[in-house]
């Protein structure tokens, strides 16, 4: 297979499974993967975290920072707070309820994994991990070059 048909063919997987997984029914969270990974950083940060914080780690403007919170009050999943001594500050506090859906999702996810590694067998559980740090690494060097941190080739 030349590159093409090999980009070709994981697009054509990675769209066949979500296809498959809508058609058959099968359990699909109601939350979106971002919702879960900004709620995860913000628990992981702490009780009551800065907006500016949330905007500064995720590196996204503070105005998109405070859409994706506006859309959580909404659902309950979290808290804006000002703080006496911090009036110029807003900061973010994520419900119980909020964590405990995401310990939920990531210990399903966790599971799935588990059971996907038990299929692969040691070496190619060993082989997926080696490709995917190899991913990554090439990625994150990309990203560099486009913001003209690194030359040369990755």
């Amino acid at each position: 297979m030349d590159e093409m048909d090999i980009v070709r063919k994981i697009t054509h997987l990675v769209y066949t499974h979500r296809r498959d997984a809508a058609f058959t029914g099968q359990k699909q969270p109601n939350v979106k993967h971002r919702d879960i990974m900004m709620l995860d950083a913000i628990i992981k940060m702490g009780d009551l975290v800065k907006m500016s914080d949330i905007s500064a780690y995720f590196q996204i403007t503070p105005a998109a920072v405070s859409q994706c919170i506006k859309n959580f009050e909404k659902k309950g999943w979290v808290e804006r707070t000002v703080l006496e001594t911090d009036r110029r500050s807003v900061y973010v506090r994520v419900s119980d309820e909020a964590k405990q859906m995401v310990q939920e999702m990531e210990e399903h996810m966790k599971q799935q994994l588990i059971a996907f590694i038990a299929e692969l067998g040691e070496d190619d559980a060993e082989a997926f991990v080696r490709i995917l740090e190899k991913g990554f690494t090439f990625f994150k060097c990309e990203r560099k070059k486009e913001e003209g941190k690194e030359t040369g080739k990755c």
